[in-house]
């Protein structure tokens, strides 16, 4: 950084009487969130913690969910498990085996249970729950061609029934796991124990490699506690998820019987023989197409007869089922702050990378996205089809490529973004501790597997495209994180307090859910009676939207610091800021501030902003000594004079004289206004004033008001009426100062004062002189605007903005001028009226601020106003009463 003069140094400490945390960000320098009504926000931006001010106007609209009663199916967890049996001479049938129901009419079973021990063939199958048994004849039973008796491999054989069952929701063919990869946790076995049984008999097993009695790429090696022994035929399910539903998919079936389920037991694993199975059905006629055995299809195709997921279910009679999509953990729905990362002319990246909008030019995402197989982040894509492009790309400094720590970073786009309804950027979340136990992912998935089905007809129509969902989960401990085992190659020291682990127990059937990488995860929060969207991390790795196995985010509250030191250059953690100290300049001598601005070397007790400035490390001018600075003039505050004095003690004088004002008024919207006035013209021989400007009663002798509303008529303004009733006393004026440097082209220094011959007595007329807002680095965050015209009064509520956001709707703003959003948008309000704040008292006592005088509106958005900032022209003000 250059030097401003030749004798410059470094000043590293401070002899200031700072406050009592220099560097704390402005959330926690205003210690306690008391109501959007009595917080203060700074005039310069300091944190990233204020996006609730920044969008206050923008409230995302609430789902509402329906509540749906449907007629009550009785459902069972083995809607396939079929009893197999052999009819003897005397007509009774001894039912020795188990198989599942895989085609209306085939069941698979083990090759083993194509015969007893006679060498005789089952000829029967009983399907359903007591009392509403199918029993259907067998007609065929087919072996894996390659199986030989006594040998365990190939283990698996079809039964063909004489016709097909009859669909309900107690007999239901079940779906096959189709991929090679089980990365099931657990499982549930089931079967028929005997030929007595009339229960099926289940229990939860493991799969594990340790003693097993044999081992072949076909098989897979459980263990469980709850059997003494396995069952013939029996089966291994997984429940999965999909559609608000749960569908039992096999994994594995046959074991040898009466072996213990203590020890290893090996199963034949079913996606090994898919293809036989259904070539070997389609062999008998049946349209048994290899499309209608993947996971999704054949999840679809019976869903109308599934169960629903407990956690949809509000209530449940022997007539009715009450559901709702509002207790589901995934829905289809658009997160339209989220972003497509594109890394060309045209398309969007294979790995499918996105972002976050934060603000109305950065996108938040993972640093890996920001460069994909070498191409550096060209466009993103949003609301559909909108695109902008890319200039600027951030990484943090600490990542490394391939690595899972400090994977983060951002994008800077050519056009701001405009937001308005349902398009809002997210908030970051800045404390370690979330606001919930359960958190909201962006993840994509099919269409089709995602609707809530309300049992309603079989899907024979598919939808596989993509859709944006919601998935939601549980935030879990870090060491209890049992993310896949794929990923911990990038993971050399396992994970940190950086990573975000979140997971559910339960399995989804496989395309219905995948987290977007560098999307949200995070939650809602009501700041202000109002809601707004938080990200507390962003999706980092895992599969299946961390459904079944943990996935892992990266927390932005652990790289607060570094978003910081790019979205806001002048943000400044430690306390060892550079500042500038001119030892040339003595008290008194002019100078010129770090922006150029000119200004005058006085003690630090009279320039309270850059007193301010330097506590939050902002770059400061010291002249001679570390307790006089170059203080801008519009920053100086004079010593107080007698003429001064009343502008000085005028809230001690209103807390004095006043009893406490009923705080139901400001909640009806009634507020007095004991201090605005009329500027009237009166020409020679008239009788009648025409008042065409408001002013506000500052001191019993002055009133402030707009110098281009004083401008409209070619003659000077002549008299005041201290009210705005035809009643109110008439008074004549002394004088009328516009700032001299007004500039009627841009609007800044639009303010005059105007003196009254005679001071007014208060005793004897019911009217108020408003107090001066004279903080020079915060403005309230809501303040109560005036809304007057001919037949009625109101008052509307607007908030402040930093110049550097309203910048994009009015350039050249300065730093006397004051933005604030007006809601709602057709709010007029006239030159020279306003803009106070009210503060309540410990005793009650409301004091009225006077905090900006209405000049008006932006060109790009005509619900923000432009108002004169009093706290700047404090001093102006001062130096002519």
């Amino acid at each position: 950084m250059l030097c401003i003069t030749q004798s410059v140094v470094f000043v590293v400490a401070l002899l200031l009487n700072r406050f009592s945390n220099g560097d704390r960000t402005f959330m926690a320098y205003m210690e306690i969130e008391l109501n959007r009504k009595q917080t203060m926000m700074p005039n310069v931006r300091e944190s990233l913690d204020d996006c609730h001010m920044r969008y206050y106007k923008h409230s995302p609209v609430e789902s509402s969910y329906p509540v749906f009663q449907r007629p009550h199916q009785k459902m069972s967890d083995f809607p396939h498990l079929g009893r197999i049996g052999w009819t003897g001479i005397d007509g009774t049938v001894r039912w020795n085996c188990s198989g599942t129901l895989v085609w209306e009419n085939f069941i698979l079973t083990s090759a083993r249970c194509t015969t007893d021990g006679n060498s005789m063939a089952p000829d029967v199958v009983r399907l359903g729950d007591s009392g509403e048994m199918q029993e259907i004849k067998i007609a065929e039973a087919v072996r894996h061609p390659e199986y030989r008796e006594g040998i365990t491999q190939h283990d698996i054989a079809l039964l063909r029934l004489q016709s097909k069952v009859e669909l309900d929701s107690a007999v239901v063919p079940a779906c096959l796991w189709n991929n090679e990869d089980l990365k099931f946790h657990a499982m549930t076995l089931a079967g028929w124990s005997g030929s007595d049984a009339s229960d099926v008999v289940k229990a939860q097993v493991r799969p594990t490699l340790d003693g097993c009695d044999r081992m072949l790429s076909t098989d897979l090696c459980v263990e469980s506690t709850e059997l003494g022994s396995c069952l013939d035929g029996g089966f291994l399910q997984v429940p999965l998820n999909h559609n608000g539903k749960v569908t039992p998919f096999v994994v594995a079936i046959g074991a040898p019987s009466n072996v213990s389920c203590q020890k290893s037991t090996p199963y034949t694993k079913v996606s090994s023989y898919v293809q036989w199975i259904v070539s070997t059905i389609q062999a008998s006629g049946e349209p048994a197409w290899e499309w209608k055995f993947k996971e999704a299809e054949c999840a679809l195709r019976y869903v109308h007869l599934r169960q629903y997921q407990k956690q949809v279910l509000i209530d449940q009679t022997d007539t009715f089922d009450v559901v709702t999509p509002a207790r589901r953990r995934l829905e289809p729905r658009y997160t339209d702050a989220m972003v497509e990362i594109g890394y060309g002319a045209y398309s969007v990246s294979r790995e499918d990378c996105y972002g976050l909008i934060i603000d109305e030019d950065t996108v938040l995402t993972l640093a890996q996205c920001t460069t994909n197989h070498g191409k550096r982040a060209t466009f993103v894509m949003y609301m559909g089809n909108e695109r902008n492009t890319v200039v600027k790309h951030y990484n943090h400094p600490g990542y490394r490529e391939g690595q899972y720590y400090n994977n983060i970073g951002l994008l800077k786009v050519r056009t701001r973004f405009v937001f308005f309804r349902s398009f809002v950027p997210f908030c970051i979340w800045h404390e370690n501790d979330l606001a919930d136990s359960i958190v909201e992912l962006t993840g994509h998935g099919r269409r089709d597997l995602n609707y809530f089905s309300l049992h309603n007809a079989s899907v024979d129509v598919f939808e596989p495209q993509n859709f944006q969902l919601i998935a939601r989960a549980n935030v879990l401990p870090i060491n209890k994180c049992s993310y896949p085992e794929e990923f911990s190659k990038n993971l050399s020291n396992g994970l940190t307090e950086e990573h975000l682990c979140f997971g559910n127990e339960a399995y989804l059937v496989p395309e219905t859910c995948q987290q977007a990488a560098g999307g949200p995860i995070g939650g809602k929060k009501f700041k202000f009676n109002k809601q707004f969207r938080y990200a507390y991390a962003l999706n980092s790795f895992g599969c299946d939207c961390g459904f079944g196995r943990a996935a892992v985010g990266v927390r932005l509250s652990s790289h607060i610091d570094w978003l910081q030191s790019v979205m806001l250059p002048d943000y400044r953690k430690d306390s060892g800021s550079v500042h500038f100290l001119h030892s040339e300049l003595e008290e008194n001598d002019t100078c010129r501030h770090v922006d150029g601005a000119e200004g005058l070397c006085v003690g630090a007790t009279r320039c309270p902003k850059i007193r301010y400035d330097f506590s939050v490390n902002r770059r400061v001018v010291f002249c001679q000594t570390s307790t006089v600075v170059c203080c801008p003039y519009e920053n100086m505050v004079n010593k107080t004079t007698a003429s001064g004095r009343e502008l000085d003690e005028c809230a001690h004088r209103i807390k004095a004289s006043s009893g406490s004002t009923n705080e139901a008024q400001f909640e009806t919207g009634f507020i007095p206004e004991p201090y605005l006035v009329e500027v009237g013209w009166r020409g020679n021989g008239d009788a009648k004033a025409q008042w065409s400007c408001r002013g506000t009663l500052i001191t019993s002798k002055a009133v402030l008001t707009s110098a281009k509303c004083l401008q409209q008529q070619s003659i000077a303004p002549s008299v005041i009426r201290l009210g705005l009733n035809e009643a109110a006393p008439v008074v004549n004026m002394e004088e009328t100062i516009l700032h001299p440097e007004f500039d009627v082209a841009s609007g800044k220094n639009n303010i005059a004062l105007i003196k009254m011959k005679d001071a007014i007595d208060q005793s004897t007329i019911a009217i108020n002189p408003a107090c001066l807002w004279k903080n020079q680095t915060h403005t309230p965050f809501e303040m109560i605007q005036p809304v007057i015209n001919g037949t009625t009064d109101s008052y509307v509520y607007p908030t402040a903005m930093y110049n550097r956001d309203c910048e994009a709707l009015e350039e050249g703003l300065s730093s006397n001028q004051l933005c604030v959003d007006v809601q709602p948008h057709d709010t007029k309000v006239s030159l020279g009226d306003p803009l106070f704040w009210s503060e309540v008292m410990d005793d009650g006592t409301r004091v009225q601020y006077l905090v900006g005088i209405m000049s008006h509106v932006t060109a790009g958005d005509r619900t923000v106003h432009v108002h004169s900032r009093i706290s700047s022209f404090v001093g102006w003000i001062k130096s002519i009463l």
